[in-house]
């Protein structure tokens, strides 16, 4: 069943990475953070839709996250970037070379070998790993403030992106070490509240990331920051291991994902262009955002 979410969770927000980068290109240039931005935002039904597969992906990534480690869950999340470039080879014409095709192989090797490797189990947390889910989350958001409101370049959209996918880390993180999900606790839990903040603030500053610089690097940046870190405070903070004897194994397993979907991603996520207008590589001309 949990493993089922994942995968669903994957379907939901590769599907949104390529309603998100039609989006985010129609904004103005001189947009920046903030309400206009949101109102924009708000009003384009293509970026609601993504919303909700967004919120869908999560919510199906909360429920996996009850029982399977961060590492198994972020790294099935991390292939949803395989399912936005098989997307846009299917529906936008696309083509992927044999790299990125060995690429999407890979990610899918490791993930059959990190679901065979995993030991199901709920976290092991206490008071310190909610106080660490506070702290960063302060820290994130006025991270995010701080470079989003700056004069808009390209190095900013790429920082933007990783500060975006270490929110989503926190989400992440804070959605494992919840004690239960009924209403009447989670109103209550410090860790909730910072869920719902963290992954505002990713979903905020993955949009103007997005609008800054290439689509194709932004979302390498945001799916590799965001699968690392919550591996690795997952093991620190949360208590996740591998079944006995297969530590090694599940570790080589997850590195062949990411590695994996590095690969997938230079094949040029849909809808990513360079800061000319140029089809990104591996993209078609019909594959590009109107």
């Amino acid at each position: 069943m949990a493993l089922a979410c994942v995968a669903a969770a994957a379907l939901c927000s590769g599907t949104a990475v390529v309603l998100q980068a039609v989006s985010a290109r129609r904004l103005p240039a001189e947009l920046g953070l903030g309400a206009s931005m949101a109102r924009r935002l708000a009003s384009d039904r293509v970026y609601l839709v993504a919303l909700l597969l967004v919120a869908s992906g999560f919510a199906l990534a909360a429920v996996a996250l009850r029982s399977l480690p961060l590492f198994v869950v972020q790294a099935g999340r991390a292939s949803s970037l395989g399912v936005a470039a098989v997307l846009s080879v299917v529906v936008l014409g696309a083509r992927l070379r044999a790299l990125e095709w060995a690429g999407l192989g890979a990610t899918a090797a490791g993930l059959v070998v990190l679901a065979l490797s995993v030991e199901v189990a709920p976290a092991t947390t206490d008071g310190a790993t909610t106080t660490a889910v506070v702290v960063a989350t302060v820290v994130l958001v006025a991270s995010g403030a701080l470079v989003g409101l700056g004069r808009a370049t390209a190095g900013r959209g790429l920082v933007l992106a990783c500060v975006a996918g270490a929110s989503f880390s926190v989400l992440a993180l804070a959605a494992r070490t919840l004690p239960v999900l009924s209403p009447a606790v989670l109103l209550t839990e410090p860790a909730a509240w910072c869920a719902v903040v963290a992954g505002g603030t990713g979903l905020g500053l993955s949009a103007l990331a997005l609008r800054h610089a290439p689509v194709v690097t932004v979302t390498a940046l945001m799916v590799g920051v965001e699968t690392v870190a919550s591996a690795v405070v997952g093991v620190v903070l949360a208590g996740d291991r591998a079944q006995a004897g297969r530590g090694w194994l599940a570790f080589v397993a997850f590195v062949l994902v990411v590695v994996g979907v590095v690969v997938v991603a230079r094949a040029g996520t849909p809808g990513a262009t360079d800061p000319r207008g140029a089809p990104a590589p591996g993209e078609t001309a019909a594959a590009r955002p109107h």
